[in-house]
């Protein structure tokens, strides 16, 4: 169950330094996220508790919206946290009638809850590579397979 002191918004010009002060030097991910949103590409959600970044997804506006880079700090998992921030890119993206979501084919945790929430298998499967800065600030080259699912959102 989240927390009452969860709450969930738009990330604002002021937040950004504060989600980057948690990153690994150089990574630069909630920089990235609040340009894109900016220029009218999306919208950077972050999950906040207190005063503290807990979480954050980022809904793409692709045909269907789609939901990248959902992701809730470790300690805080369990929580509530993603679902949560799920909902809100939900309600953010109710007037285009589906919400997709990409999940790596490994990642039996995060799929489940998506399935939990009413997301369904689209056939749709990606192999990608992209870079990333790790907790020690070291560049580092991923490829990962993701399959995606979809939920059709209604109106109500």
């Amino acid at each position: 169950m989240v927390s009452n002191s969860v709450a969930i918004r738009r990330c604002t010009s002021h937040e950004v330094a504060i989600i980057e002060s948690r990153e690994p030097p150089g990574a630069g991910v909630a920089r990235s996220l609040f340009t894109a949103q900016q220029a009218g590409r999306g919208l950077y959600l972050v999950a906040w508790e207190d005063d503290i970044p807990v979480g954050g997804g980022y809904l793409e506006w692709t045909q269907p919206p789609e939901l990248k880079n959902l992701q809730v700090d470790e300690p805080r998992r369990g929580r509530g946290i993603g679902n949560a921030i799920i909902v809100a890119a939900e309600r953010e993206a109710r007037q285009d009638g589906a919400l997709e979501i990409g999940v790596g084919v490994d990642n039996f945790d995060a799929r489940r809850l998506y399935e939990r929430l009413g997301y369904l298998p689209t056939g749709r499967r990606e192999t990608y590579t992209y870079e990333y800065v790790d907790a020690d600030g070291t560049r580092q080259k991923e490829t990962e397979t993701a399959v995606y699912l979809r939920k059709v959102l209604t109106s109500s």
